[in-house]
């Protein structure tokens, strides 16, 4: 195995649910829309992972998306079934890792994740020492991960930064970094990492969304409004984005259609109360505004 392809290390990277910031448990449709769609699935929706799903690609890839598509027999089948050809593998290690950490089975995704790193500093003439080095940084942002699940933010934040240490251009690890600063209210950094992120994909759906809550944590509302904006439409009614964006339209006085894009979505529980207290300030907004004097040409 001289050279892996990109999609064999795609992993498991992206920040969990839990935190005040975006929640990146949420589907895009389209690359274009996703700053880190070579380096995690976790984001991808049905569609894109079965796009995925091709008898060409190589099977730790294959058992990823399976993984991800909550296939995990399938998924765990296909890995373990070639656990003796792949003892050095460390990528091999970490899929094994990611589908263990997916069905939520965390112990044994840290048995499977301690392996990879074994691997990685292990002789092996299949990996040179920059596929070492991103295989490390895969595994040490997962890690970061289950740190994350229960809630131990200091060893999160070390991981994610050990990842970023060892392979700069990895993307994922400060995406999460940025992540805990915004959920700690140390806004400025968070800001220094994502708007380096942005000039490599000014698109990607959560990293505008961050940038937006940010300026609004800031009482930017110009440049949240602007960063929301740039949200593409089929995205601004997700359960977190629809009130941030809500809210963005009434502070612009466009207290109707922030009130019809309220009533109309179904929130996610974990934005029921927020978005309901906002819809609540629109009504109030629009019941205190004076009344529309009707043109005296429109009268009979």
């Amino acid at each position: 195995m001289k050279k892996m392809t990109k999609i064999s290390i795609l992993a498991f990277t992206i920040m969990a649910a839990g935190c005040a910031g975006p929640s990146f448990n949420n589907q895009i449709q389209k690359d274009q829309y996703d700053l880190l769609a070579e380096e995690s699935f976790m984001r991808y929706n049905s569609n894109r992972l079965s796009a995925m799903d091709s008898p060409k690609r190589d099977f730790i890839s294959l058992a990823l998306v399976a993984c991800h598509q909550q296939k995990m027999m399938k998924g765990q089948g296909l890995l373990e079934e070639k656990m003796h050809q792949n003892k050095s593998n460390p990528f091999y290690w970490n899929a094994l890792g990611t589908c263990y950490s997916l069905s939520k089975d965390y112990t044994k995704a840290i048995f499977y994740y301690d392996l990879g790193l074994e691997a990685t500093r292990a002789s092996n003439k299949d990996f040179n020492d920059s596929q070492k080095k991103l295989a490390e940084a895969v595994i040490s942002n997962n890690l970061g991960l289950i740190h994350l699940t229960f809630k131990r933010y200091d060893e999160a934040f070390d991981a994610f930064k050990k990842s970023n240490s060892i392979v700069p251009n990895y993307f994922t690890p400060d995406f999460n970094m940025a992540q805990l600063y915004i959920e700690f209210n140390d806004n400025a950094k968070a800001m220094d990492i994502l708007k380096k992120l942005e000039a490599k994909n000014g698109e990607d759906i959560d990293l505008l969304y961050s940038l937006a809550l940010i300026h609004f944590k800031q009482n930017d509302m110009d440049n949240s409004y602007k960063y929301i904006t740039r949200i593409q439409k089929d995205y601004l009614n997700r359960a977190d984005i629809v009130g941030l964006y809500a809210y963005n339209l009434m502070r612009k006085n466009r207290l109707v259609e922030a009130k019809e894009i309220l009533e109309k979505r179904l929130y996610a529980s974990q934005y029921n109360k927020r978005n309901e207290m906002i819809l609540d300030e629109v009504k109030q907004k629009i019941k205190d505004s004076p009344p529309i004097e009707t043109p005296k040409s429109q009268k009979k």
